[in-house]
């Protein structure tokens, strides 16, 4: 692959959205070690808002997946691989200017090319556009270099463009410029991309039934394994399971309480642990006058935490206790930390009498009702009792709980945020703007060292990342608890499905039917 300098960043596909996502899949009755006649159905928990790359959330992005190849493609080991870009990188010494060389004889379903003015387009309608990782890329001025090179130039540094440009978020997703010109409202109920497949519409039953034909004229045939797939909306997992057991479906996302029951079947239960669960101790400066300006407080609560107990109870093999929101796999994480607030209720009971709350102290809490979230909540609330904090807790369905974690209206949450870059999580998490920061918490440690990494050489970049996880652990700004996965259920109708930390969810695309 030629690609241009760049910095490359292990990119880590996250699950960003607080409720994780479900999917599955169903064969036919066509030989499934074939693709001659045979279809994929894929079972999702919720439909998506919309169909347009630029307008759906980056949870809801498989239902884009089959119609829309990326620019860059991200490998399961987290390596850059070439997609309808075959070069890419910065130009510049400040991360502020990337070009893209675009492959040759590439068309979309409607029958337009790809080219540079296709690729502006699309980031033009973008900039336009709803979708919850629109900013990893956006905003920026875009220049035609030729017909097979676009440059981009952002006024701030973008050290992770090429990771926003590939499948795991949806801002590489590149749709036909003729559609953006013609309807691009069209684009909430049909695709017009450059993938392997098109949306069928009159097969189609929007919010139920998702039809994806293959294409006859698609630049790489070697990638359709399918002559359709089908994305069916599931939301139980526990169907989901069974139907997998029964045969109807060949693949599936499952979630913590049917992953023993699906390996004790016989399924394939593929994981890697990337969702770190825990307490956002958002009141950091007290802003709402909670005892969490106190970062005696803050660290009472870490060392309050079972993190050992929980991850073994609860997770078992599927997880692993943590005191970071970086994985290990990602530059950022500090070995060095691990251990830092091993259990010590002891010590909490100090910290906190040194603080002025001997007593303890009643602390607000919005935690989500979804299952493995639930069911962390009751345990903060029973361990922190143990220390004399008394846990209000208020659970809320997602919407409702999203709407109240960003509210800045509580001291505290409880989370569960799918590990990325760390200038993402910077972007998503942690920064003064971010919208999990509601009350927009700042430390001059943490802002110094990120502006001098994201316009530094990668080595130089990891050493300042891991200064701001330090921080970060040690002022306490959360108390992590656990990582645990999203599950993925696979028959032996499938071909194996390789998942990673670096790659935690594989793309529709790449599932083949086994040999």
């Amino acid at each position: 692959m030629s690609v241009l300098r760049t910095r490359r960043v292990a990119a880590l596909a996250a699950t960003v959205a607080v409720i994780g996502l479900a999917a599955g899949c169903a064969s036919s009755e066509a030989d499934a070690g074939s693709s001659a006649g045979a279809t994929l159905t894929v079972g999702l928990a919720a439909p998506p808002s919309s169909l347009d790359p630029a307008n759906m959330e980056q949870s809801t992005s498989p239902f884009a997946q089959p119609s829309y190849d990326a620019l860059i493609r991200v490998a399961p080991d987290g390596s850059l691989e070439p997609g309808l870009a075959t070069a890419w990188g910065f130009t510049d010494d400040e991360n502020r200017v990337f070009e893209l060389t675009l492959r040759e004889d590439v068309t979309f379903s409607d029958g337009a090319a790809l080219d540079a003015d296709a690729v502006i387009a699309n980031l033009e309608h973008l900039d336009e556009g709803k979708s919850n990782v629109a900013t990893l890329v956006n905003g920026g001025s875009y220049e035609k270099v030729d017909d097979l090179t676009v440059r981009i130039t952002w006024e701030t540094p973008h050290p992770l463009a090429a990771q926003s440009f590939t499948q795991t978020w949806v801002a590489g997703m590149m749709v036909s410029p003729d559609a953006l010109a013609e309807d691009p409202a069209s684009l909430a109920t049909q695709t017009v991309g450059a993938g392997p497949y098109a949306l069928d519409a009159s097969q189609t039953v929007a919010g139920s039934r998702y039809v994806y034909e293959a294409r006859d004229d698609y630049w790489d045939p070697e990638r359709q394994h399918w002559d359709e797939i089908v994305i069916q909306v599931m939301e139980n997992p526990e169907q989901r399971l069974n139907a997998l057991r029964t045969g109807e479906i060949d693949y599936a996302v499952g979630d913590l309480a049917t992953a023993q029951t699906a390996a004790d079947a016989g399924v394939d239960v593929l994981y890697a642990p990337t969702i770190a669960y825990g307490l956002s101790l958002l009141d950091r400066d007290g802003e709402l006058g909670s005892p969490l300006e106190d970062v005696r407080v803050r660290q009472a609560i870490n060392f309050a935490l079972d993190r050992e107990g929980i991850a073994t109870s609860l997770l078992g093999e599927y997880g692993f206790p943590t005191e970071q929101v970086m994985v290990p796999s990602e530059p950022g994480y500090v070995e060095g930390l691990e251990g830092r607030y091993a259990y010590d209720p002891d010590r909490a009971r100090e910290l906190l009498e040194e603080a002025g709350y001997a007593d303890g102290f009643e602390l607000p809490v919005v935690a989500s009702t979804s299952d493995t979230a639930a069911t962390l909540a009751q345990v903060y609330v029973e361990q922190l009792a143990q220390v004399g904090i008394d846990v209000q807790l208020e659970s809320r369905p997602g919407p409702e709980y999203f709407e109240l974690m960003t509210s800045g209206e509580y001291p505290a949450a409880g989370i569960g945020y799918g590990s990325q870059p760390l200038p993402m999580e910077y972007d998503g998490l942690f920064g003064p703007g971010a919208i999990f920061n509601p009350l927009g918490s700042r430390d001059d440690a943490i802002e110094t060292a990120y502006a001098e990494a994201i316009v530094s050489p990668e080595d130089e970049a990891t050493a300042l990342y891991e200064d701001i996880t330090t921080t970060l652990v040690e002022e306490a700004w959360f108390a992590p608890v656990v990582f645990a996965p999203v599950f993925y259920y696979a028959s032996d109708a499938v071909a194996p499905v390789e998942v990673s930390e670096a790659r935690p969810q594989a793309p529709l695309s790449e599932i083949a039917p086994a040999e």
